[in-house]
């Protein structure tokens, strides 16, 4: 457990200290928002000393190990989409944090986590910077279009837009992930700087894979990505009622919206496509198997600012043929699949599919290779060393500015107050005894409170 007695900080490497935010308690949660952030923590744990925040079932901190990030997890009780941490001993946090002093603190969402570690970073002196995962001008679009109404309310009203613009200005800087979410920042108004690191990925897992054999009398198509409106696996289905070719459609994701997987189960049995298969959820470790055996990979989604599914299947040496969007126009173009309009037919789509399907086996190898090359540049040492760039910046015009701590939290006395309404009134701080030390709880390898 961590006290500061340990002495955990002589095992980790020389580097920046950095503090990463996430809601997301593993990489198995929240899609690919959630998998980044613990991935990222874990590899910038290689060259830095890193502490990861995340939510979970109780409070608790990670035996510290060389090269690996000390978790500190939160409790946290879910309602729906909102991950609401329980911040009546949060003077134990605010301990660690003071131990640990950290140079710089990355968010990876908007959650009440975030929220209450930009007002920490604020309060101190430290750059806090957000990693986007989403379209600002469209955040509300990335989750379910099944959530209750009021949810759905507050996604499209004008105080969710005012609550991200808030947010954002009061970042220090905000990392996009490509130029179309940069360019989305711009018009959103934020007027802040903006750095361009991409998403990360183990590239080693993908790059070892032997491409499908071209010659197989079926082809494979594969699409990977949760069954929502957004991706567009509707679309996947009447594209193969064109395809000429003998091939399988698999369909391989989360269920986000259980009508409409439930569509595309009834069309599929109305359309007689015996050759698709709906799989589901599969563990992650699973995909590299499925990617193998797939000779093109396929996507309709209307909306993917950087999608993971996408960068891994060029990993892979897998071509892609997608519908344009934000991810497939920055990655995709003839030397490694095809990019398609967004308003391109179905019977369209079929043909490109079809026309890769049915290259020769020396086609076939160069399509897959230029594949591989296109995203050697999103490996994760890569990206660790671009952050690096991103942290010295902040840090150095902190420094020049000579902003010092002290300014006023925004949004963690509204956080502590619905805390205290969801989890009790119990051991909440009261401001008139805010300066006075708090000990760090025994079960978290402190000393406890004194005796009465």
């Amino acid at each position: 457990m961590y006290h500061p007695r340990c002495g955990y900080a002589e095992l980790w490497v020389e580097g920046v200290r950095i503090v990463f935010v996430t809601t997301f308690p593993t990489a198995d949660t929240g899609g690919g928002m959630g998998r980044v952030a613990h991935e990222l923590a874990a590899a910038s744990a290689q060259a830095h000393e890193v502490i990861l925040v995340c939510s979970g079932e109780k409070a608790s901190v990670s035996p510290p190990r060389p090269r690996y990030p000390t978790v500190v997890r939160l409790p946290t009780r879910s309602e729906r989409d909102l991950r609401l941490p329980d911040l009546r001993q949060r003077h134990w946090l605010r301990a660690l944090l003071s131990d640990f002093r950290p140079d710089v603190v990355h968010a990876q969402d908007f959650s009440p986590l975030a929220l209450c570690f930009q007002d920490w970073a604020r309060l101190n002196g430290k750059p806090f910077v957000m990693t986007l995962h989403c379209l600002p001008s469209q955040a509300q679009a990335f989750g379910s279009l099944e959530k209750p109404t009021f949810t759905r309310w507050m996604g499209n009203s004008p105080f969710f837009r005012t609550f991200i613009s808030l947010f954002l200005r009061r970042c220090d800087g905000v990392i996009a992930l490509n130029r179309a979410m940069e360019e989305d920042l711009r018009r959103f108004g934020y007027l802040g700087p903006v750095y361009r690191v991409p998403n990360g990925r183990d590239l080693r897992a993908y790059q070892t894979l032997l491409p499908a054999d071209i010659g197989q009398p079926e082809r494979g198509l594969l699409f990977v990505g949760s069954f929502a409106r957004r991706k567009n696996q509707r679309y996947l289905l009447e594209m193969m009622g064109h395809l000429d070719v003998p091939a399988r459609l698999t369909l391989i994701g989360e269920t986000l919206e259980p009508g409409y997987l439930d569509d595309l189960r009834r069309a599929i049995r109305e359309q007689g496509l015996d050759n698709v298969d709906v799989i589901g959820a599969v563990p992650y470790a699973e995909v590299p198997r499925y990617l193998q055996a797939a000779h093109v990979f396929v996507s309709a989604s209307r909306l993917e600012v950087q999608s993971l599914a996408v960068i891994e299947a060029l990993a892979s040496g897998t071509p892609v043929v997608g519908l344009s969007n934000e991810t497939v126009d920055e990655l995709v173009d003839d030397r490694v699949g095809k990019r398609l309009p967004a308003d391109a037919s179905p019977a369209e789509f079929a043909r490109h599919v079809a026309a890769i399907c049915r290259m020769s086996p020396e086609e076939y190898a160069a399509i897959c290779s230029a594949s591989r090359d296109r995203v050697r540049s999103f490996d994760w040492n890569a990206v660790v060393d671009r952050n690096r760039q991103v942290y010295k910046e902040l840090i150095e015009r902190r420094a020049a500015v000579d902003v010092r701590g002290g300014r006023s939290q925004l949004w963690t006395p509204w956080l502590v107050a619905a805390s205290s309404l969801r989890y009790g009134w119990h051991d909440l701080t009261h401001p008139s005894v805010r300066g006075e030390r708090r000990r760090t709880p025994a079960r978290l390898g402190g000393v406890g409170r004194r005796a009465r």
